[in-house]
């Protein structure tokens, strides 16, 4: 037995170096190179302006996926990205499209062309979500939970959320006491864990008590997108998906525990009906004509898991960087605390309808979001062939479509003076002379983000139960404006992924 372990493995490597292994692998290395470089060429040969091609990452500027912001700014205004301009991801070819009319085209006049996002995510655990689902499914989907996000809808889960908006208040104060600054990113990430947890899977996760809850722990492992995830995402980028499957889909047993978690609250459910208007229950209870419900165990599975996914850093990202905007900017949080006041003294507390009068606010968040969009790019795949309007490119299906959200937002063209922090750029006179797609903080079109309004509805119960009670001021680590980012994180995230802020008695700071 022990002479069969030690001749196998040198059988194994003799036949390797053999002649014919090492002809074959030549051959394929030949052949590989050659379809690469042929690649290189997909952009100049339709007259299309952009970078360099080289290999690896099929740009000279090297990896796509790192510096995110830095290479998206730099397509944006060194190499016509403006209008619009073609480089590689990897092998991929991709249409960076910064011309706010080409924007429009493809993501609603031409949807037909476009009606799809990229369709690998890093595990195929996302595939029955609706960013995934293709056609009539995605759909009928679309259309099964869009009325889960309908003003009803998220006027029986304000409860829910304020309860949650409380204990983050509760939390602010006593961290305030305890450690005498307070780490904001860190407590509205709580927030937002709780508070999907709570509206979109039925479960008290309470992280600001147990922020190493099961729930908590799967969450970040979801969230936080770990290389094993990374490797996994360039694979299917880069392999065909019949080889690319094999590499490990770390996906797969994080989302076990958020199916056990879903099963098991809808096998209660099923037994013991709940007065409880969440997520979850709204999914269960949209029925056909004949009664039974329309999506499955698993679609709903899906829709919960991307419903935390897509919401918890996303939102975390809006608080934590109006909350740092804010508090370096003195006079505007004290107008939006005024228009607190007088709104809950109209509605006699903090009602829905309070948080919907409340128009400064509203200004405020847009203001963050153009400044910080969570998402720094909206892509779309190109489903058949497509030609440029006004021009003779055309563009092939399976063709990547990146448009520059977050470059655009702070194009001067289109926001004068773009760092600074000014709200009265979306008051509505302001708003009419903007091109309707210079913001898109949710995407555009018949794929923008299905929960933007449970999301801003989210932010603004939070920021009115904090600022109703404190008031957010600079520390001495605070950073200085604009907010310095990591440049590697896919979504728009502060750098060293900390905001330490002061959070004070509004009586207290008036003094």
């Amino acid at each position: 037995m022990l002479g069969w372990l030690v001749t196998a493995p040198l059988a194994v490597l003799r036949w390797l170096i053999s002649p014919i292994p090492l002809t074959v692998i030549a051959v394929l290395a030949a052949w590989a190179y050659y379809s690469i470089s042929k690649r290189l060429d997909f952009w100049k040969s339709r007259g299309v302006p952009g970078p360099k091609p080289r290999l690896p990452w099929g740009t000279e500027y090297g990896s796509p996926f790192s510096a995110v912001t830095e290479f998206e700014s730099w397509l944006y205004n060194e190499h016509g990205g403006k209008k619009f301009c073609g480089f590689l991801e990897l092998q991929q070819p991709v249409l960076f499209v910064g011309d706010l009319d080409l924007i429009r085209a493809i993501t609603i006049k031409d949807f037909e062309h476009f009606p799809n996002q990229r369709d690998h995510l890093g595990t195929d655990f996302w595939k029955e979500t609706l960013i995934l689902l293709k056609g009539a499914e995605w759909k009928e989907t679309r259309a099964v939970m869009s009325p889960t996000f309908s003003a009803s809808k998220l006027k029986a889960m304000h409860q829910l959320t304020l309860d949650n908006a409380q204990n983050l208040t509760k939390y602010l104060q006593k961290q305030m006491k305890e450690e005498g600054q307070v780490e904001i990113k860190d407590a509205f990430g709580r927030f937002t864990m709780d508070n999907i947890a709570a509206c979109a899977f039925g479960v008290d996760c309470n992280s600001f008590v147990d922020p190493n809850s099961q729930f908590a722990k799967n969450a970040a492992k979801f969230t936080n997108f770990p290389p094993i995830m990374m490797l996994r995402f360039v694979a299917e980028t880069f392999l065909p998906y019949s080889i690319a499957r094999w590499f490990p889909d770390y996906g797969l047993k994080v989302g076990a525990f958020f199916a056990d978690v879903v099963m098991k609250t809808i096998a209660h459910r099923e037994k013991n009906p709940s007065s409880t208007r969440d997520f979850l229950q709204l999914l269960m209870d949209t029925k056909d004509k004949d009664g039974k419900r329309i999506l499955s165990d698993s679609s709903i599975v899906a829709q919960s898991s991307l419903f935390l996914v897509a919401g918890y850093d996303t939102t975390s990202m809006l608080l934590t960087f109006a909350g740092f905007c804010l508090a370096l900017n003195q006079e505007i949080q004290e107008r939006v605390q005024q228009e607190i006041d007088e709104a809950l003294e109209r509605h006699g507390g903090l009602t829905y309808e309070a948080i919907q009068d409340m128009p400064y606010l509203d200004r405020v968040i847009s203001e963050t979001l153009r400044l910080y969009p969570p998402a720094t790019r909206m892509e779309r795949v190109c489903a058949k062939e497509y030609t440029l309007p006004d021009t003779d490119i055309q563009i092939p299906a399976g063709t990547l479509v990146y448009m520059p959200v977050f470059a655009m937002h702070r194009d001067p063209e289109l926001y004068p003076d773009p760092l600074q922090f000014d709200p009265d750029r979306f008051l509505p006179e302001e708003k009419e002379k903007r091109h309707p797609c210079a913001y898109i903080p949710f995407g555009n079109g018949p794929r923008n983000c299905i929960a933007m309004r449970f999301a801003l509805f989210e932010a603004k119960v939070a920021l009115v139960s904090v600022l109703r009670e404190l008031t957010l001021k600079p520390a001495p680590e605070t950073p200085p404006h604009p907010m310095p980012l990591d440049p590697d994180a896919f979504l728009t995230t502060p750098k060293d992924r900390k905001v330490p802020l002061l959070a004070v008695p509004r009586q207290a700071a008036a003094q």
